[in-house]
Order: C-alpha cells, then sequence, then structure tokens
C-alpha cells in the first residue's frame, strides 16, 4: 500500500512539474498573424513616412579608410581581447571630418550576439520596409523605407547631429517632398542626438550656451521612438572613464576613451545624486569639473595614465589631452541641460514654468527588471585616500543600516536605469518630475530585457510595429492618458 502510495505520488509531482513548466514557457508574439497583410500596399498610392534607424554608441561599424581594415567590432579576436589603441580620436585635426576611420555600418551581429540585425530582418519581413540608401529616388507608390544612420560614435553628439540633419534632408530630396516627415527609432545614445535634433534643429546650442528650444528639428519628425536611453545619463559611462571600458575580456584604456567627445555626454545629469559616501551621504562633487577629476586623480589624471601617455606620446601631448578633456566635459554640461530644460526657461528667474504643448512626443521603451548601478560610494582608505566603490561588496568599512545594495541599484536594464530611461532624478511615480527635466512623454513600455539585447526582444518588436503601423500619432490616439 505504502508503495502505491509513493508512485502515485510520483506520478502527481511529474504531472504537477510538467503543468508548471508548460505554465511557465515564454510567450512570444505571433508576428505572422498580428501583421499579416500589413506589407501588402499593391494599389495604394499613400507615402509612408520613411523610418530611420539610430543605433547607440559602439552601434556602428568603423573601417580605417587607409587600409580598408574595419577597426570596430573587428574579428572575434578583437572583440574577446583587443584593447583597440586605433580608436583613438584625433583631437588635433583642424578638421574632424579627417579622421581616418569612418563608420561603415550599422553593426548588426558579432559571435553570435545580435545588436541591430533581427530588429531590420523584423521591419523588412512583417512590416514590409525596404531598405534604401541615399540618393534612391523617388520611392514607388505605397513603399515603405528603412534607412539605417551609421555614424562614428565617438564624435562629439551635436556634430553627429548636424550630419542627421543632412541626411534627412537628403531623403526629402528623394521623396522630392520638402515638408516630408520621418519617424525615428533611437537606441541608446542614438536617443540623446534624436532628442537634442527634435529641439534644436543642427544648430550648436553648446558654444554659446543659449538653451532656447525651438523645436527647429520637429517639422522633419514624424513620430521618436527612444529604445534604452539614458535620458539623464549613466554612472556606466563614468566607470568607463576610470576603469577603461569594458569591450569583451579587456578593458579600452582610459586615455583611449578620453580622446571622444560623445562619452563625456553620457555622464550623469547634474540633478542626479550619483555619488554617496559609506554613511549614506549625498557627496556633491561636479562630474564635469576638470580640477574634479584632477582632485580625485581620475582618467587622465591618474598618476599611471599620465605616465603611461607622456611615455608613448609625449608630454605635450599629455597637456593637449587635458585640455581636451576640460573641454569636452564642459561640452557635457551643457548638452545634458540642453536636454532637459523647458521650452519656456526663464534664465533670469532660473525657473522652467508650465511649458506649450510639444510638436512631438516620445514614445519610450527600456528595461526594468535588472539591478542597475545608479550611484557609487566613495570609501577613505588606510592610507587616507578617497577610494570609489563600484559595488556593496566592493566596502571595506560598511556603517550598520546602510543597505547598500538599495543604495547604489535601480531597477533598470544593467546599463540604463529606469528613472534615466524616464528622464526622473527619483525612481517613485509619486515623486514629481524635477522641474529642470523636461520630457514630453506620450507613453512607455517596460520590459525584462538587457540593454544590448533590447532591440532583439520580440515585445518590443511587436509594440514597435504596432506604434509604426498605426497612422496616428500615439499621443494622438492617447490625449486623456498622456504621461506628465
Amino acid at each position: 500500500m505504502i508503495a502505491r502510495k509513493t508512485r502515485v505520488c510520483r506520478i502527481l509531482a511529474i504531472c504537477f512539474c510538467i503543468f508548471a513548466i508548460s505554465g511557465c514557457r515564454v510567450l512570444s508574439p505571433n508576428f505572422a498573424a498580428l501583421y499579416l497583410g500589413v506589407s501588402d500596399t499593391q494599389g495604394s498610392d499613400e507615402i509612408y513616412p520613411p523610418v530611420i534607424i539610430i543605433p547607440g554608441l559602439l552601434g556602428s561599424r568603423l573601417v580605417d579608410t587607409q587600409t580598408g581594415k574595419e577597426v570596430w567590432p573587428g574579428s572575434a579576436f578583437d572583440v574577446a581581447w583587443g584593447k583597440y589603441p586605433d580608436l583613438v580620436l584625433d583631437f588635433d585635426l583642424d578638421n574632424p571630418d579627417q579622421q581616418s576611420l569612418v563608420s561603415a555600418g550599422i553593426a548588426e551581429s558579432k559571435l553570435g550576439v545580435d545588436f541591430y540585425g533581427e530588429l531590420l530582418r523584423v521591419l523588412e519581413h512583417y512590416a514590409g520596409y525596404e531598405r534604401a540608401v541615399l540618393g534612391a529616388g523617388r520611392p514607388s507608390p505605397g513603399q515603405r523605407r528603412l534607412y539605417v544612420f551609421d555614424y562614428d560614435w565617438r564624435q562629439d553628439n551635436v556634430r553627429t547631429v548636424k550630419k542627421l540633419h543632412q541626411f534627412i534632408q537628403t531623403i526629402r530630396e528623394d521623396y522630392a517632398s520638402p515638408k516630408l516627415k520621418v519617424d525615428v527609432i533611437a537606441h541608446s545614445m542614438g536617443g540623446l542626438m534624436a532628442r537634442y535634433y527634435l529641439r534644436f534643429g543642427n544648430k550648436d546650442v553648446l558654444q554659446d550656451n543659449d538653451l532656447n528650444v525651438t523645436w527647429a528639428g520637429a517639422q522633419a519628425i514624424n513620430k521618436m521612438i527612444l529604445l534604452g536611453t539614458p535620458n539623464l545619463g549613466s554612472v556606466s559611462a563614468i566607470e568607463g572613464f576610470i576603469r577603461g571600458q569594458i569591450v569583451g575580456l579587456r578593458r579600452i584604456p582610459e586615455e583611449v576613451v578620453a580622446t571622444m567627445p560623445s562619452t563625456y555626454q553620457l555622464f550623469p545629469h547634474r540633478i542626479v545624486d550619483w555619488l554617496y559616501d559609506t554613511s549614506g551621504q549625498r557627496l556633491d562633487i561636479d562630474q564635469f569639473d576638470a580640477a574634479i577629476w584632477r582632485e580625485l586623480g581620475w582618467n587622465v589624471f591618474a598618476p599611471q595614465v599620465r605616465k603611461r601617455v607622456v611615455e608613448t606620446k609625449g608630454a605635450d601631448y599629455y597637456h593637449r589631452l587635458t585640455e581636451h578633456f576640460a573641454r569636452n566635459a564642459e561640452r557635457a554640461r551643457r548638452f545634458s541641460w540642453a536636454l532637459t530644460v523647458c521650452p519656456n526657461y526663464d534664465e533670469r528667474k532660473s525657473e522652467c514654468s508650465e511649458a506649450a504643448e510639444p510638436p512631438v512626443k516620445l514614445v519610450v521603451f527600456g528595461g526594468n527588471c535588472a539591478a542597475t548601478p545608479s550611484r557609487w560610494v566613495v570609501e577613505t582608505d588606510g592610507s587616507g585616500q578617497r577610494v570609489v566603490r563600484f559595488s556593496p561588496r566592493q566596502i571595506r568599512a560598511k556603517v550598520p543600516g546602510v543597505d547598500y545594495q538599495d543604495l547604489m541599484y535601480d531597477p533598470g536594464d544593467g546599463t540604463v536605469t529606469k528613472p534615466s530611461l524616464l528622464a526622473r532624478d527619483a525612481l517613485s511615480p509619486n515623486m514629481p518630475r524635477h522641474k529642470f527635466s523636461y520630457f514630453p512623454l506620450a507613453y512607455s513600455f517596460l520590459l525584462c530585457a538587457k540593454h544590448f539585447t533590447l532591440t532583439g526582444n520580440r515585445h518590443f518588436q511587436a509594440n514597435l510595429l504596432d506604434v509604426l503601423l498605426t497612422r496616428a500619432r500615439p499621443w494622438e490616439l492617447h490625449k486623456d492618458h498622456t504621461l506628465r
């Protein structure tokens, strides 16, 4: 009897496990069923808005014009073991366009890891978009076109925005439509450039710090979709400056990262509290002040980095590099403010009053399931030196009662936190938005995906197609539900 009961229990247990496993199976959208017939536009004379994909940092291939060699991402060996010394940006050039490295298309995949390839295939196969190049001439009736805006991601983002503007103007010429509007899908840092273009067009407002929002780019934008964009920056960007940028099993050296103006423009916004002491008290350290970096001995001001640079390139180069650092840190400060000040910012009163209805609102996708670095802790070591701790396990003298896990991490995609994604300085949605963080959000989709897998996430792709293929703009459909 006991044996029989045991067998019955085992059978029931097996059945339960099978049921549990089947019930926990991850479901995936059926694109064929959802978008069957969408790509069939035969007989239509409608002009569909073309789509432009703007990749993020590291998202475009870079090729040496002199040798024809692909420097980024390069070979499988390069990705796994390379330190990428050839990625140094020559900041002494009178014309930055004379760099030996140029962009040569989007990075679709490498070592079995998909970056943008699957996203492109979904747009082509299920939505009927056709890959196009500049100069292709007018589209046929009913044709949906897809463009990829690849760029040298090392360059200053505003400089790249100017090229984006010309890119859009050329598309308009192809369409023979000077008022054509495009749909933009921008990933990670690409989203920052898209937002800058929306606000200021191709004007460099960072030179004189005139941050008057003109919406100059809005006349060319139909829908703007952001994916995993660090709208209030990321502490991971600063980590790349302090310890070198992680690529594969190695790090791009600090002095190489320091030559790239775009990487400064990923620093956390000044309204974000990103540095604390071991007792959990906020430290007011200006990450855009080169003097602070010198005082703390970070990046090019670290003794070991200075020694390396002077030995390989000389003292004069090192001096120019420190000046380059200070100049780009200040431009990054202005860049971050340019993205968040409200359109009617009153500089005399230093306040942001209620803004008028924006011409374009943002559809935002991002992750919220991974513990993501959001703040660091500074600890004084035995020699009296202030040392940055990047994770709780690195802290040597923990203060009782301080929850370092909660202090140092927020939900996100592993790189970009949910607050940064939504341009909020606080995690709780009950907290009011910071008065200097204007962000015209239509609505957001939050996913369980890591930063570099967001583009391949099927739920993102399904909702993206829905946003793109719906005729009306998202905020026109959701006026009563707009998030502010």
